[in-house]
């Protein structure tokens, strides 16, 4: 899993580097989600690198 933080503001950005932030489901500074680990994630979170941090993390199974 990866967690992404948004660290910076979306003022003044590119569309589509705006459209990344609302695919990745970011909409604010210092919102963080949750994505499971895929290439596709990997290219979103690249593109807009500079306005976010992001850890990778292992989830815990219940059970």
């Amino acid at each position: 899993m990866l967690k992404i933080t948004q660290t910076k503001s979306r003022i003044n950005r590119k569309k589509d580097h705006k459209a990344t932030l609302d695919a990745l489901g970011l909409s604010r500074m210092g919102r963080t989600v949750y994505h499971e680990d895929s290439p596709a994630i990997r290219g979103m979170v690249h593109k807009i690198r500079y306005m976010v941090e992001v850890t990778e993390v292992e989830i815990k199974e219940q059970g």
